[in-house]
């Protein structure tokens, strides 16, 4: 099969009627003035985002997802994306219809489509860069640099998993598999994040790790941000000390979970939101003026570590 031959079998059922059928270079968007149209785009590389050894179902889904959670931080709802997709020529005849498998399935659970995208071989490594669409009412984006003196750091669900299961990927203790699955398949906090469009001031989801992110919001907000690591959320996994725990969600990233500011009037609404949603919703810190150092732990004077950067 060639390129188009792929697309035709496999591509254009995932589209809606805003992809024209593929038939065309780009698609056409008619835009509604009453919202404003969010857009954001992430590359996944084989060797730096995944293995290349997983499902590629499971691949196709992380893939989608860490777009899903751009629109989430930003409390828009998604509507459909374009994809692009390099495979080594030797992969594609096994990869692509199981990808795309993996594809059908998210589209389903959070009602999105594929729209337009390109395919190509590449010479080793399988590349995935997508590019995905959403919406809020006009001027109700939940932005980074919103936070404000006195407001409530807090965030959602267990940090640490995901370096948890990357760590120990190819181990097969159970006490492991939570956090393998949070690794290969990231849980998009869509539905929150459209709930706090009317009570976060600044949000965030977290990729680069907890310190690295709360840094983002805080200094784009031009704050100190302090945060309480006794009341930072971790997993309970009775093989692993308690600061390798806390160093993986501080610094861990790929969880994916969101981080937003508020007003302290809002706790008693987190705390029934908490409950409507069974998410865990957890205050850790507060933002302050700023003071010498964007981010500080609490009765902590230890300095920070750097999480993952990719140059």
């Amino acid at each position: 099969m060639n390129e188009f031959d792929y697309i035709d079998k496999y591509f254009r059922p995932l589209t809606n009627e805003f992809a024209l059928n593929l038939k065309n270079d780009a698609a056409i968007i008619n835009q509604k003035s009453s919202f404003d149209l969010i857009i954001s785009t992430d590359s996944l590389v084989e060797g730096i985002h995944f293995f290349g050894n997983e499902d590629p179902a499971d691949i196709a889904k992380k893939s989608l997802r860490v777009n899903l959670s751009d629109m989430a931080a930003m409390g828009a709802k998604p509507l459909f994306y374009n994809l692009s997709l390099s495979v080594p020529k030797v992969k594609a005849s096994q990869f692509i219809p199981k990808f795309v498998k993996g594809l059908q399935d998210d589209q389903k659970m959070f009602d999105i489509k594929l729209i337009g995208g390109d395919l190509t071989s590449s010479l080793k490594h399988i590349n995935i860069t997508i590019t995905i669409f959403g919406r809020s009412s006009r001027g109700k984006s939940i932005p980074r640099d919103g936070a404000k003196i006195g407001d409530c750091l807090y965030v959602s669900g267990i940090l640490g998993l995901s370096k948890i299961g990357l760590d120990n990927y190819n181990s097969n203790f159970k006490e492991f598999q939570e956090a393998k699955r949070k690794y290969l398949l990231p849980q998009p906090r869509v539905d929150l994040g459209i709930s706090l469009k009317n009570i976060a001031n600044s949000m965030i989801d977290i990729s680069d790790g907890l310190v690295q992110d709360a840094t983002h919001l805080a200094k784009n907000s031009e704050l100190t941000v302090e945060i309480n690591l006794s009341k930072i959320p971790l997993p309970n996994i009775n093989k692993i000390d308690k600061k390798l725990l806390l160093d993986s969600a501080l610094y861990g990233g790929d969880d994916y979970e969101l981080l937003f500011s508020c007003d302290p009037f809002y706790e008693n609404k987190l705390v029934k939101l908490s409950s409507k949603m069974n998410l865990k919703l957890t205050k850790i810190g507060i933002f302050k003026k700023f003071n010498k150092k964007f981010l500080k732990f609490k009765n902590d004077n230890s300095n920070p570590k750097n999480s993952y950067l990719h140059f």
